[in-house]
């Protein structure tokens, strides 16, 4: 393999599939990023065996081949070097790399001990907007448990119609989902888990005006495809809880309240929040709100947010965590409080009207005590 890529073009590519990149692993070359010069460019892919990414960029490939070497030490050598242009060459088990005056030689994994690719689906795919699917992200992936074991709650469900996309994630303790209306044809598949690292994957690609990503469903395999990128993700068997139940629109308590500056004021109560429930107590009475924080270890604190707010005293206790979260994915300038009683879910969303794209609910329950 012997070639010449420009730097800024293959730091890009290997920018995105670093997400992809074991970094602690049991198999070496799961660390690796396979390299292969073919025709006028250089293909590059990286697997954690669930989820596989390719690129490419253009090259000036003087001799054919394949290599694999460290996803990361290449990332950041490359992310170093002095020049605009960069020489790749593989021969006796090394990379050597040269740009400008700069020349190394990295160690190699044999291409042939790389794993098994699995297969692209054939056909274009599915088209949605890229910039609505990761705003859609955005809204839910936060709530995608990060706890090994709970396959059910390492993942978000994301549904496909001809007339919109939803989303939903939870861990068990909240639920966030969203929904965007859109008439976008016939979806390869109704529902499929999105595993946190494809969501963040997803997230990672730039959403330039008005690009496109494709979807595809192959016999084992999700894709997603945008210009020479693919993601591809290995279906999921787990079977995700059933959400529906939770999404409660009718709650007959209901608060307004401006998003920075209930922001703000959370996050300083919470300073003094028990480390271990941050548990913070929200009041809602006639357009007040008051915020207290819960456990004395630290000390105690307390702050009134106003509120738009008519109706019954109603106290309940909440992982302020929980509610900053919600607060820091959505937009607009509002959001509001929807509760039934000081014992059942807080339900919250994007105040109506605020020009956000789409549905946006959140619920969580409160901490029991």
């Amino acid at each position: 393999m012997d070639l010449t890529v420009n730097r800024l073009a293959l730091l890009e590519e290997l920018q995105l599939i670093q997400g992809v990149v074991e970094r602690r692993t049991a198999i070496p070359i799961l660390s690796n990023i396979l390299l292969k010069a073919e025709g006028d460019r250089l293909e590059l892919a990286a697997t954690d065996l669930d989820v596989t990414v390719f690129a490419r960029c253009s090259a000036v490939v003087r001799q054919e081949g394949k290599t694999t070497v460290s996803g990361k030490v290449f990332f950041d050598l490359v992310r170093s070097l002095p020049a605009d242009s960069v020489d790749l060459g593989a021969h006796d088990a090394r990379l050597t790399v040269r740009s400008g005056t700069f020349t190394s030689q990295l160690a190699v994994l044999d291409a042939a001990d790389f794993p098994t690719l699995p297969e692209v689906p054939e056909g274009q795919g599915f088209a949605v907007e890229l910039s609505v699917l990761q705003r859609m992200i955005d809204r839910t992936a936060f709530a995608v448990s990060s706890e090994e074991g709970h396959f059910q709650y390492n993942a978000a469900l994301f549904l496909l119609s001809p007339e919109s996309l939803q989303m939903v994630a939870t861990d068990g303790h909240r639920l966030a989902w969203t929904r965007v209306g859109c008439a976008v044809g016939t979806p390869p598949f109704e529902q499929q888990l999105l595993p946190r690292k494809v969501l963040h994957q997803l997230r990672r690609l730039p959403a330039d005006e008005g690009a496109r990503l494709y979807l595809g469903r192959g016999e084992n395999h999700l894709a997603f495809r945008l210009g020479d990128r693919i993601l591809l993700s290995r279906v999921l068997e787990a079977r995700f809880p059933q959400y529906e139940r939770v999404l409660v629109r009718d709650n007959p308590l209901r608060a307004v309240v401006g998003r920075h500056e209930m922001q703000s004021a959370l996050r300083r109560v919470a300073l003094l929040a028990s480390e271990r429930t941050r548990g913070v107590q929200m009041q809602f009475d006639e357009d007040a709100l008051s915020l207290t924080s819960v456990g004395f270890d630290l000390g105690q604190a307390s702050e009134m947010v106003p509120c738009r707010y008519r109706g019954e005293s109603v106290r309940t206790l909440v992982n302020a965590t929980y509610v900053l979260d919600f607060l820091n994915a959505v937009e607009g300038a509002e959001v509001e409080f929807q509760l039934r009683d000081a014992d059942g879910p807080v339900v919250m969303s994007p105040e109506a009207g605020d020009g956000s794209a789409g549905e946006c609910l959140y619920v969580i329950m409160p901490i029991r005590v």
